[in-house]
This record gives structure tokens, C-alpha cells and sequence, in this order.
């Protein structure tokens, strides 16, 4: 970096002096840069790359969710799938079982699946065998 800004105040003083700025070839100019490349590369493998692994395993999670599931939403409610539609991204959970409450998120607010049906069937013949 100190390089670059270097040759970019050497050309600006050159022309305010009046000489003609010498020509630099590309590999001049790209010799400054050649240090950043790690740095992206380390940016990448650090920062967005497991951004992009959480993201997947969170839309997996959305898509394998099922009626009768527990689910956690974005907004700290708690609550168990009743319908779930895929084409308006709507997800009906019921957050209360004395009164019925019924309240409708988008699929993308849930943000945890807390206790799925498949879990409780493997549970409940767990507690049947013994």
C-alpha cells in the first residue's frame, strides 16, 4: 500500500514539475498489491465462507421443519407448528394451548426448532422398550 501511494505522489509531483511522468508497466503497478491477495484470501475462509455454512444449515433446518414441531421465533416466542405453506413463506404456530392461540410468522423468523415430531417419536419408543 505504501508503495502504490508512493508511485501515485511520485507521477503528481513529476507533472507539477513539469516532466513527463515516466511509464510504469502493469507489473509495477501490481507489485504493491501482490500482499493483499493472503489477506483476502484469509478474509474469505474466516469471515464468509462459515457465514454461508451457518446460512445453509439454518435453510435446511426451515425446510425439514414439520407440523407438531416446537420452534423457537426471532421475536422470543415460543410455539408449535400448525400449517405450514411453503408458497406464501407463512409458517401458523400455536402459542397457546389453554386458549388456542393461533399466530401467523414467515418462515424465515423461525429461528430454532426446538423439539420435532421425528425426535419425539424416537423418544417416546426409547421410553416404550424400557
Amino acid at each position: 500500500m505504501l508503495g502504490l501511494s508512493l508511485a501515485i505522489s511520485t507521477m503528481i509531483l513529476a507533472q507539477a514539475a513539469g516532466q513527463p511522468a515516466a511509464p510504469q508497466t502493469t507489473t509495477q503497478f501490481l507489485a504493491p498489491m501482490l500482499p493483499l491477495l493472503p489477506v483476502l484470501f484469509v478474509f474469505y475462509f474466516l469471515m464468509i465462507r462459515p457465514q454461508q455454512q451457518q446460512e445453509r444449515k439454518r435453510k435446511a433446518m426451515i425446510d425439514a421443519m414439520s407440523k407438531g414441531d416446537e420452534v423457537l421465533t426471532g421475536a422470543g416466542i415460543y410455539g408449535t407448528v400448525m400449517s405450514i405453506n411453503k408458497d406464501e413463506d407463512k409458517v401458523v404456530l400455536r402459542v397457546d394451548d389453554d386458549r388456542g392461540v393461533k399466530m401467523s410468522f414467515s418462515r424465515s423468523s423461525i429461528v430454532k426448532v426446538l423439539d420435532s415430531t421425528s425426535s419425539k417419536k424416537s423418544k417416546d419408543k426409547a421410553v416404550e422398550s424400557v
